[in-house]
């Protein structure tokens, strides 16, 4: 006599679930943690004695994870430069968009948001390391220049938007928008690289002074 197989004998094992690779949003978020994490390891420390695996263990994951995406340090230091000046860049244009079409308007929002950034901590402590780092690193000087152009190409197209439309007329929109970034900034970066803490009042006081001079050049 046979012994046969019983019918519970015969089911397929399930087979365990993997957790499949995480979705695209907590990869962003993962990888903007991580960012976050490096600027502030960048700014405290420079570049040279910054630390991938101090990063690694201060954003709760490997090194593999960052080299994966940054196979050197220079590559993750350029990395986070380039999140600073996207996330700054966005900001601003979207302040541009919210607040209409009015030249006086648009150039104030404008002007705060770069100011702003300016003297914000993590923007002066790239700055002083871009300016050290330069001469090992002259990639730094393309990513700052490229950094510069992202905005000053923002203003010049609404400049060149205002003048097709009477409001304005500059004879050249890309000098113009180099000259009314340096009126917003300049100053205020200037006395924060000297250990001047900027207020919002000072802020809003150099901005709305450039923004008259630059209406009374360039007013139609």
């Amino acid at each position: 006599m046979t012994t046969g197989t019983s019918a519970t004998s015969e089911r397929p094992r399930p087979r365990p679930v993997s957790p499949g690779r995480p979705p695209n949003s907590a990869l962003v978020t993962r990888w903007r943690h991580i960012l976050d994490v490096a600027a502030a390891e960048f700014a405290e420390h420079g570049y040279g004695q910054a630390n991938v695996a101090r990063i690694a263990r201060q954003a709760g994951v490997s090194k593999k994870t960052i080299y994966a995406r940054c196979p050197s340090k220079d590559d993750l230091l350029i990395a986070v430069v380039d999140d600073l000046a996207t996330r700054a860049h966005t900001a601003t244009t979207i302040a541009m968009a919210e607040c209409g079409h009015e030249p006086q308007v648009v150039l104030t929002q404008f002007g705060e948001q770069v100011a702003r950034n300016w003297v914000a901590p993590e923007h002066l402590g790239f700055y002083r390391l871009i300016i050290a780092e330069v001469p090992r690193f002259p990639q730094l000087a393309a990513v700052y220049r490229e950094v510069m152009d992202r905005f000053g190409t923002t203003l010049a197209d609404y400049v060149r938007q205002q003048c097709a439309l009477g409001t304005l007329s500059v004879p050249d929109p890309d000098a113009a928008a180099r000259q009314f970034g340096m009126l917003v900034y300049g100053e205020l970066r200037e006395r924060a690289l000297l250990g001047e803490v900027i207020t919002e009042q000072q802020v809003s006081e150099v901005v709305q002074r450039a923004v008259r001079m630059f209406l009374v050049g360039y007013s139609a």
